[in-house]
């Protein structure tokens, strides 16, 4: 049995013990799970809709408590605010002259005696008057202090001070002249000057009482509209803490004041200014510093940030060492000012006997559903006996130990038609395995199974094996990506791409045989899931198609050689008509040259310089004909006229003729000068050899330049023949290039010609031309002429 049945029959053996164990759990549940979810439903219902109407209660509780404390918080202010007011407009109607600095203490001292919890009523102008009247720190005294005008900017000025008691009787005066209080630099006067409105400050120390407390400043104005004074009242906020401790006696509850900074300006129990307070740089504490763990637990989140965002009530639950607690934010809406009233209260308080009925309730409930479910798996195991043989029954026919006819036996008759259909089944997966085995063994292609998501071969039949060298353990250890060179990797990847979606997935790529050597092979493969919908493995065949992918290439090659031979066909044809039409103005070119020194001899005294000149245009012009009557030679496969001639003076022409070619590109080019003898040949086609190997070095030179470009011409004479090299310095010739074959070229815009054509005329001309490997960079082209002086035998 191969791996994936074996991995079958495990997964077979596995699943009726998984089965049992739902089918007992489902007999258990329907007896005794029922039972249980439908109590538990009971108490549960009962507990929540009886725990959410408490909530909605103990919320409620929370919203009344916090409205009975704003109303005290306002009552608390409203005094302070309707003081002032009053002495606003009796001082803007005239009826307080507020420039009466004894009416001004009187009034002041009338005002603090009705309103306990004002601090200090005072009054400043902008000439740095100030007139200010407190309650002493010894009960039932008050201390006036007034400020005469002085300049603005002044560190030091005088000042007075009356004490008296609760009756107005003055009981002491003192004086000073180096007072340095600046009311016209309080926050105070500058918030009222910009504002010309009532404005309350926030909550800070009061320095002489140590306690939080609050300004509220008003204008006075005149008719104008413009500030005549500014009234202010001092107000000691710390007489909320008694008031909170007396509406809220609850232990584990607690009713704060804050500001919208998360500074408590109120606590029921704390101090929030201890004695040793460094005074100079007094704040209030916040939330998340005072020693109530609760307060901190509820609202200290807030207090890091502030609480500028909190509109309405905002109700919160939180949990602290095992108890519940819920809690309460609401703003007071007081115009210009800005608290919030905090609340906290143990969620016990309200629902605490009902979470203990509730764990009555569900034990009770726990402990019926555990009786019911007892009974219910006794049930299960009579009831599951007959599918329990059934199910062993089923894996020995699964596994070869018994035939579908001699088990699947049951006293059930639905599990007998199930074992009947189930019989057919595995009679039909047996001949199917079979089959679908000899085929994929015997297959005349190569057949693979491939894990789709990591590409390893699962199986593989003899013929693929024989196509990748590999025996079939080799084979079946490696990946589809490792029988890939290193640029074809992403065919691996595409593989596990199209066929997880699903798509048949075709591709010719070439492999990595054993040896090393490449195959091109076409690989055609369908994704096979089990029966959940999982992907299981892929079904590959595989292809050589090697030959047929060589006959393309050949027949890619024989296409584009025809077309090559077909365009130099029709450059024949253009170079035939251009020489029959150039011969025509060559000769007349000649002619009149000829006429022009004939017309200098008559003339007499001809100069020299100018004959020169006509010499070398007709011997150029002569030239151009001969090598257009070679032109049209070679075109029409005619060897052309061999005669001796001299080949040294021959190259000496040509190196003449590239030599500005070559300054062009900052090449040199040399010829090392020797005496040789003639050679046969055409001189005209040996020219065009010479200038074609030449151009070709220059040509190689410019595409790689560097540091002394150079091209060097050398003979040298053997016994029947004369050896022609050209050596350049560049960067040689290309291993993918096949020398002298036609169309085979280096260059981008090269016809791959040039050398084809010389050995062409090097071989009708009776030599022999090759390259020649060089120890440094470069290439070195060698041909060869036959000597005049030697029997063509000898050569």
């Amino acid at each position: 049995m191969d791996t994936t049945a074996q991995q079958e029959f495990r997964r077979d053996q596995a699943e009726p013990a998984r089965r049992r164990k739902s089918l007992r759990a489902t007999l258990a549940l329907c007896l005794g799970g029922l039972q249980f979810v439908a109590i538990l439903s009971v108490t549960l219902s009962s507990f929540v809709s009886s725990e959410n109407a408490l909530l909605r209660q103990s919320r409620n509780s929370l919203n009344e408590v916090s409205v009975n404390v704003i109303s005290q918080v306002k009552s608390f202010l409203n005094p302070a605010r309707q003081a002032l007011d009053a002495t606003r407009r009796l001082a803007e109607n005239d009826v307080l002259d507020i420039n009466d600095t004894a009416a001004l203490e009187s009034h002041f001292f009338q005002q603090l005696q009705v309103a306990p919890q004002l601090a200090g009523i005072y009054l400043a102008d902008d000439t740095g008057r100030f007139v200010y009247v407190m309650r002493s720190e010894e009960p039932g005294r008050y201390r006036t202090k007034v400020i005469p005008p002085f300049p603005f900017g002044s560190t030091e000025h005088p000042a007075d001070y009356q004490w008296r008691n609760d009756r107005f009787t003055l009981l002491e005066t003192s004086d000073t002249l180096t007072d340095t209080y600046e009311a016209r630099s309080r926050p105070w006067f500058r918030m009222v000057t910009e504002a010309k409105a009532p404005i309350w400050t926030q909550p800070y120390i009061f320095y002489t009482t140590r306690q939080p407390g609050i300004t509220y400043g008003v204008p006075v104005l005149d008719e104008a509209g413009g500030i005549r004074a500014i009234l202010g009242v001092d107000i000691q906020i710390d007489a909320l803490s008694g008031f909170l401790l007396d509406i809220w006696s609850e232990r584990r509850g607690a009713a704060l004041v804050l500001n919208e900074d998360g500074a408590v300006l109120a606590h029921p129990t704390l101090v929030l200014i201890q004695q040793g307070a460094d005074f100079d740089n007094l704040e209030l504490p916040r939330v998340n510093e005072i020693d109530d763990p609760l307060a901190r637990k509820a609202f200290g989140t807030g207090s890091q940030t502030g609480m500028a965002g909190v509109a309405g009530p905002v109700h919160t639950d939180f949990e602290l060492n095992g108890q519940d607690y819920v809690a309460m934010l609401i703003e007071v809406s007081e115009p210009g000012l800005r608290w919030l009233i905090g609340l906290y209260a143990a969620e016990d308080n309200f629902i605490g006997e009902i979470k203990k009925s509730r764990v009555q309730g569900i034990w009770i409930a726990f402990s019926i559903a555990i009786l019911t479910g007892a009974i219910g798996l006794a049930l299960a195991d009579r009831i599951y006996a007959p599918v329990r043989s059934f199910a062993s029954q089923t894996r020995r026919v699964s596994s070869g130990e018994i035939t579908p006819e001699e088990g699947l036996r049951s006293p059930y008759r639905e599990l007998e038609d199930t074992g009947a259909a189930l019989a057919q089944e595995v009679r039909q997966r047996q001949r199917f395995e079979t089959a679908y085995g000899r085929t994929f063994d015997l297959a005349s292609r190569g057949m693979a199974q491939i894990a789709p998501d990591t590409g390893r071969f699962l199986r593989v039949n003899e013929q693929l094996c024989d196509i990748m060298g590999y025996p079939p353990d080799a084979l079946e250890k490696m990946t589809l990506a490792e029988t890939l060179p290193e640029d074809g990797q992403q065919i691996a990847v595409k593989f596990r791409e199209t066929l997880l979606q699903d798509s048949e997935f075709i591709a010719e790529n070439q492999f990595i045989r054993r040896d090393g050597s490449t195959i091109w092979l076409r690989v055609n493969a369908i994704l096979i899931r089990d029966e959940n919908g999982v992907p299981d493995h892929a079904v590959a065949i595989i292809d050589d198609v090697s030959d047929r992918k060589q006959a393309e290439d050949e027949a890619s090659r024989l296409s584009r050689d025809l077309s090559h031979v077909a365009r130099v066909n029709l450059m024949g044809e253009m170079a035939s008509g251009l020489a029959h039409e150039l011969n025509q103005p060559l000769s007349a070119i000649s002619y009149n040259v000829d006429a022009a020194k004939i017309t200098l001899e008559e003339i007499g005294d001809p100069d020299p310089e100018l004959t020169q000149i006509l010499s070398d245009i007709d011997r150029q012009s002569r030239r151009a004909g001969d090598i257009i009557r070679a032109l049209r030679d070679v075109v029409r496969k005619d060897r052309g006229r061999q005669s001796p001639f001299e080949l040294g003076g021959l190259i000496r022409q040509t190196v003449i003729l590239m030599e500005a070619e070559a300054r062009e590109h900052d090449i040199t080019l040399v010829y090392h000068k020797s005496d040789l003898p003639l050679v046969t040949g055409n001189r005209t086609q040996i020219a065009q050899v010479l200038v074609n190997l030449l151009r070709n070095a220059i040509d190689a030179l410019t595409r790689d330049p560097g540091d002394g470009g150079q091209i060097t011409i050398s003979t040298q004479v053997t016994e029947a023949q004369v050896e022609v090299r050209v050596a350049d310095n560049g960067p040689g010739v290309s291993d993918d290039v096949t020398l002298f074959n036609t169309f085979d070229t280096q260059k981008s815009d090269g016809m791959g010609l040039g050398l084809s054509i010389c050995r062409t005329i090097v071989k009708a001309n009776g030599g022999t031309i090759w390259h020649e490997p060089t120890d440094a960079s470069g290439a070195c082209f060698c041909f060869t002429l036959h000597r005049s002086d030697r029997p063509e035998e000898d050569a």
